[in-house]
């Protein structure tokens, strides 16, 4: 289970710090319409906003970025759609207050990569960051050495003096499509590394949320592993970067996933799924079997989730599991996937593939 202290400090999943920075670059009211949001997603994500998930998509990016309290959205029912899941018709974002405004503009001469700042409306913090911007594509013009791609922190040092500022600069304004890229500033964010075992040669790859019922699922799995030709240790919330890795493994044409029938849970590889795609990976599947295994254990207490959430979130899962997942939820309970273990997986044969 993902603690609201971890999740806190978790950083947004790629797809939702672009589409947060998409949003805040449109935030010069408060309120940002359905027609905003729409404009907002396709021009942050045009892959998967034309995409045949795309509802699911954007329910599951604007909650991620709700709850870290980037955006608002509404308490009201009468202001989401009828759609499955339903989608809000408005978002709040909070807007600079005008004592922030940075002094005129014309009053900074800025390098190319940053013309678009001559047209844009600035706080006071965000013209001190890319002043720090400008000066580095200053000192580093036609220097190719000091301009060889560094990892996002190792950059955001060498820029700021403060590893962690990139973290936030690329969920604002200042990195809406059209203004700064990781690309200009020779960064990227190095996705963790996914701890994976091989197991077999099959297509399909396991990943498993916790540590030990990923223990537990590879020692089952290793003298007949069928399909599943890697297992994989999500750790919680670094699956939705770490993702990526799987890029690497050979043959792998599917991945499926097991974690902890809570909200965290089941939002995890839903925005593990989103990142993945945008890599060119199969959408990532639930683990059905084991899921349904899990959901014949007694719950035990866990967050209230509201019905229109539990909705959204319950959509990653198979059809026939998503009303018992959505009751257990909106019911205030959970079930830690922990609750299968070595003994009832040893002789329930349901769960492999």
């Amino acid at each position: 289970m993902t603690s609201p202290a971890d999740q806190a400090e978790a950083p947004l999943s790629p797809a939702a710090a672009q589409l947060s920075a998409a949003l805040q670059a449109r935030a010069d009211r408060a309120t940002v319409t359905r027609a905003t949001l729409m404009e907002a997603f396709r021009g942050a994500l045009p892959g998967v906003a034309s995409g045949a998930s795309a509802r699911s998509t954007l329910a599951t990016l604007l909650y991620e970025i709700a709850d870290r309290g980037i955006i608002g959205l509404p308490a009201s029912r009468t202001k989401w759609d009828a759609g499955r899941p339903a989608l809000p018709e408005q978002v709040r974002i909070p807007t600079a207050a005008p004592s922030k405004l940075s002094t005129p503009r014309q009053h900074v001469s800025w390098r190319p990569e940053l013309n678009w700042a001559y047209d844009t409306r600035l706080t006071a913090s965000q013209t001190k960051d890319l002043l720090a911007c400008n000066r580095w594509f200053r000192d580093t013009h036609n220097q190719p050495t000091r301009r060889v791609p560094l990892p996002l922190r190792e950059r955001s040092y060498e820029i700021f003096r403060y590893e962690k500022r990139l973290d936030t600069l690329i969920t604002g304004a200042l990195f809406a499509p059209g203004r700064l890229t990781l690309k200009q500033l020779a960064t990227y964010r190095e996705p963790p590394p996914l701890a994976h075992r091989r197991l077999g040669d099959g297509d399909t790859m396991l990943v498993v949320e916790n540590s030990d019922t990923y223990a537990t699922l590879r020692n089952l799995l290793k003298p007949a592993p069928g399909r599943i030709g890697y297992i994989a240790f999500g750790s919680g919330r670094a699956f939705e970067a770490s993702v990526e890795n799987t890029t690497e493994l050979p043959g792998i044409h599917r991945i499926v996933y097991y974690g902890d029938l809570d909200a965290e849970g089941i939002a995890i590889p839903a925005r593990a799924s989103i990142n993945g795609v945008q890599h060119g990976l199969p959408p990532i599947e639930p683990a059905t079997g084991l899921y349904r295994l899990l959901l014949a254990h007694e719950p035990t207490a866990g967050d209230i989730i509201a019905n229109e959430r539990a909705t959204s979130l319950t959509t990653w899962l198979p059809e026939e599991l998503q009303q018992a997942a959505h009751a257990l939820l909106t019911k205030g309970q959970r079930i830690a996937q922990e609750a299968t273990n070595r003994n009832e997986l040893s002789v329930e044969p349901d769960w492999r593939w």
